[in-house]
């Protein structure tokens, strides 16, 4: 009692924990008012006083410390310099600066510590590994309550990089000198040692990379840098399963191949059925650049699936390269499509040759599977004609926005839209491939409707003849696509949060019809991401039954 909760949780961390018998409740006792009276000093207060106060009466003992910290004691100096080739050195500068003590700051030994760590292992990571602390000390005047702070670091020599050591064949030790951004002779970098394991990483060759510099032996200004490589598996086999509202229950096969041959080729082959969307799909990836992720691949997809009223049967083969540059992914792709699906006892088939890219960027601070902040960005062109095979001219616009906010310690708002636009040189549904064509609704969509149940509405018997006299309707999907989303939520406790929400939007070709859907719903936040359960109605539509919405995983 006395003290502000800074200065109490340092006590009880001096402290330590509560004895669990009487012989050492006595020995605990003796000692806690000088554990106590070390923990304020730690802290700047050199002129407290501690009482223990102790009521063996009570099942178990009840201890109080009663503190009165007096008056801290002040810095009145400090002196913080760094000398040697490293006196210019930017980034050690900062670290001085950004937790350098002012005079009149009270004195604490653990941020001096910190300071002097901080700084040590910045010097190190640049590369200044003989670095010394000259002149490390702090004078007290416990009578003046007053500190003076000199700090004086020695850099010593800034290292340069010295050999690779690569142990394994001849194929790793070439990929690690191409992928390698540590150079021979350039002043040492930390950053580049990890930036290598990152790039040996990427491509899926090894399951296990170690990149060290050799610090003990270091000469002649140099040091050499160590990689130890663990192979991956030859193959490696995953199985999945898994629950959403929008394509129910889902199980998954994947077969990985990561290195087929001395060139890095590599192979998925993947297998995932669910009633809505079962899916096979090959790919076959060769590296242009693994020093940039630059790869090209081959695919070949087969895939039933359902949009709106429509069922889709899908042939597929592309060509596509793709490029990773840190959170953006850019590509460029051709693909060949053919595609059949049928509304009762109508069929319909089209062929498309389409050329595209597609673009995608994310921000993200904080937890991977719930990110403070973050915001998350994809657009994609796609476009076909006649004159290369197509059986209509066809061009494709999509974009999407997610955008995460931290509000506070408790609360989070959570922002969604989409748009698209579909040209085509055809006015008849039946000719618009449902995977061409926009549909809203469902899980990540508007909430209280089903699964892609958003779209234009045709009569069943007009797919062909325009009829317009059937008073039968079925979705079909449109050429425009706006739909947007804006959460709320509220933790309580570290793994459980509620939110409430509103979606609206439609998938349309001529009139805009806003469909809006409202809910609430509880978050559980697992380690791969919250799993969602939520509840929410159709607002806009007449007798719109409450809808249940389940999902799991992170918004990026």
């Amino acid at each position: 009692e006395g003290v502000d909760e800074a200065l109490r949780s340092n006590i009880r961390a001096y402290l330590g924990a509560s004895p669990q018998n009487e012989a050492d409740a006595e020995r605990f006792i003796l000692g806690a008012p000088e554990r106590a009276t070390r923990a304020l000093e730690a802290m700047g207060y050199y002129r407290a006083t501690v009482e223990l106060e102790v009521d063996r009466s009570a099942s178990p003992w009840r201890g109080t410390v009663q503190v009165a910290p007096g008056e801290p004691l002040r810095y009145t100096a400090v002196d913080l310099r760094i000398t040697g080739p490293g006196e210019s050195d930017e980034s050690l500068a900062r670290v001085l600066q950004e937790q350098r003590p002012d005079t009149g700051d009270v004195l604490h030994h653990g941020r001096y510590e910190l300071l002097k760590e901080t700084l040590q292992q910045q010097a190190r990571r640049r590369g200044y590994f003989d670095g010394v602390f000259d002149e490390a000390q702090i004078t007290i005047d416990v009578s003046a309550d007053t500190a003076a702070l000199r700090l004086v670091f020695a850099t010593g020599p800034r290292y340069r990089f010295g050999a690779l050591r690569v142990d394994g064949e001849e194929q790793d030790r070439a990929l690690v000198e191409q992928l390698s951004p540590v150079i021979e002779g350039e002043p040492y970098r930390d950053d580049r040692l990890v930036l290598l394991r990152q790039r040996l990483l990427r491509p899926g060759y090894f399951r296990g990379v170690t990149v060290q510099p050799l610090v003990e032996e270091r000469s002649d200004g140099q040091v050499p840098v160590r990689v130890d490589l663990l192979p991956a598996a030859a193959h490696s086999y995953e199985v999945g399963v898994g629950y959403s509202t929008d394509t129910r229950q889902r199980v998954s096969l994947v077969w990985q191949s990561p290195r087929l041959n001395r060139w890095g080729h590599s192979q998925e082959t993947s297998l995932r059925w669910s009633p809505v969307n079962p899916e096979a799909r090959f790919t076959y990836s060769i590296p242009l650049d693994p020093a940039s992720n630059d790869v090209l691949q081959l695919v070949a997809r087969l895939e039933d699936n359902e949009y709106g009223d429509l069922e889709s049967n899908q042939r597929e083969l592309s060509v596509r390269r793709e490029e990773t540059a840190g959170a953006r992914v850019s590509s460029i792709h051709t693909r060949v499509l053919d595609e059949e699906w049928g509304v009762f006892s109508d069929s319909f088939s089209a062929n498309f040759v389409l050329a595209g890219a597609t673009l995608s960027q994310r921000y993200r601070k904080g937890s991977a599977v719930d990110p403070e902040l973050g915001l998350s960005q994809f657009y994609s062109l796609e476009g076909a004609t006649k004159a290369v095979g197509s059986d209509e001219d066809v061009l494709r616009l999509y974009g999407s926005l997610t955008g995460v906010y931290r509000l506070g310690e408790n609360w989070r708002a959570v922002a969604r839209g989409e748009i698209g636009q579909l040209w085509s040189s055809s006015r008849r549904p039946g000719k618009l491939p449902p995977s061409l064509a926009f549909f809203a609704g469902g899980d990540n969509s508007i909430r209280g409707y089903a699964y892609q149940s958003v779209g234009r509405e045709v009569s069943a018997r007009s797919l062909e003849a325009e009829d317009e006299t059937s008073a039968e309707s079925l979705v079909v999907g449109g050429s425009r696509l706006v739909t947007g989303s804006l959460e709320l939520q509220r933790y309580f406790g570290e793994s459980w949060r509620g939110a409430v929400f509103v979606d609206a939007g439609d998938a349309f070709t001529e009139d805009f019809h806003t469909n809006v859907g409202v809910g609430f719903g509880i978050h559980y936040l697992s380690p791969v991401g919250a799993l969602r359960v939520e509840l929410a109605n159709p607002v806009t539509r007449d007798g719109g039954a409450w809808r249940v919405h389940i999902n799991i995983g992170a918004e990026f």
